[in-house]
């Protein structure tokens, strides 16, 4: 590509989530901006798991994205990318060319991880957490299919807030939060969710989940396959997870492995495309999927399409392995930053109190909201 001003670029980010929040952040004043997403807001998904107990704390991971990006936000569905026209394709036929794009759709796991791309106001969504809100207040006895960070996090939100009602852990695996983590770390996790009277239940797998209402209260019976039978009257499911990149399936369907991530080099540029790249969850470039890894993702992505308009040579993308923290309530957690493990005290300090939703209010340009109840 010759060598061109940034300025000049017409820069297309396809999906708002932290990836596509992040790269536009990365972007926004230098070059011709626009982001597309189907949603009018962004999904702070890191506060699910509060907003799943906690009455207005909903507000504050709904964040509109028309007051972060103005009129280079536009709401809508991609059909697809012509990577030969360099037009992103809108579900109305509209085509909006390009310079450069970013695929950064994301992926989709079970609500409340994640909130269903086909909910589309802020209207919408606060509804479901309020629902979900009323069920867990009603609910007795909660099982939480999955222990990953979100399952681990979701069980201690509710333990905290009702410390009177049974909450279950069950996984297929053999400990909480997959990954390369200490074991140190582990410990700490398990250890505040024995305090919180959170039963964990390892290496035993659900076998009659697709029977188990996950949208209702009522009595049910968990199975898995080791026998055990636990008794519910509410099942979230924490597991799970798929990207978001069968839209691109037409054009780009060779360049994606057997999950369908899409592939990408060093530079985060899609296999054989200098003029698009793909981050965050719906690519191939980290091994463990996190929040966390989009500022760094998002980095390389500007200053590769910087780099690109100047002649200049790209910069690689270097994944961080072993960094994580885990929420365990308002005041506890644990997390490990490099080689060295924290407890509650750091942990509630930099996320539980507020799950890093101030921080992402700022970085789409607006105040969280106060008061929210």
């Amino acid at each position: 590509m010759s060598p061109s001003k940034l300025s000049e670029m017409k820069v297309v980010i396809v999906g708002c989530g932290f990836a596509g929040a992040q790269v536009a952040s990365q972007l926004n004043g230098k070059c011709h901006l626009t982001v597309i997403d189907p949603r009018e807001y962004f999904h702070h998904c890191i506060g699910s798991p509060r907003a799943a107990v906690e009455a207005g704390f909903e507000k504050k991971i709904l964040i509109p994205l028309s007051k972060a990006w103005g009129d280079k936000f536009k709401q809508g569905k991609v059909r697809s990318i012509d990577p030969e026209k360099k037009v992103v394709i809108l579900e109305d036929g509209e085509e909006i060319s390009y310079d450069f794009v970013v695929i950064a759709t994301g992926s989709t796991s079970p609500f409340p991880g994640k909130i269903d791309l086909d909910v589309l106001t802020i209207a919408e969504a606060e509804s479901h957490y309020k629902k979900l809100q009323e069920q867990i207040n009603v609910a007795s006895k909660i099982t939480v299919v999955g222990a990953g960070a979100v399952g681990v996090e979701t069980a201690a939100e509710i333990a905290e807030d009702f410390p009177s009602k049974k909450v279950t852990v069950v996984t297929n695996a053999d400990n909480v939060v997959g990954g390369p983590f200490k074991d140190k770390m582990r410990a700490s996790i398990k250890n505040k969710l024995a305090d919180l009277g959170v039963v964990l239940i390892f290496n035993e797998k659900v076998t009659n989940l697709d029977e188990l209402s996950t949208s209702s209260v009522g009595a049910c019976t968990v199975k898995t396959d080791k026998g055990t039978e636990i008794e519910a009257d509410f099942v979230i499911v924490s597991t799970g997870m798929h990207v978001n990149t069968e839209i691109f399936q037409e054009k780009f369907g060779d360049k994606m492995d057997e999950r369908k991530n899409i592939k990408v080099n060093q530079f985060l540029q899609v296999e054989g495309h200098e003029d698009v790249f793909a981050i965050g969850d719906c690519n191939n470039a980290d091994s463990v999927k996190m929040a966390l890894k989009c500022e760094g993702q998002a980095q390389t992505v500007a200053k590769n399409i910087q780099a690109l308009c100047g002649g200049k040579s790209l910069k690689p993308y270097k994944e961080v392995t072993d960094i994580i923290a885990v929420s365990l309530g308002r005041n506890g957690g644990a997390m490990q930053l490099k080689f060295m493990t924290f407890g509650s005290f750091v942990t509630s300090r930099l996320k539980s109190r507020d799950l890093f939703a101030g921080k992402q209010w700022s970085l789409l340009n607006q105040k969280l909201p106060a008061n929210t109840k």
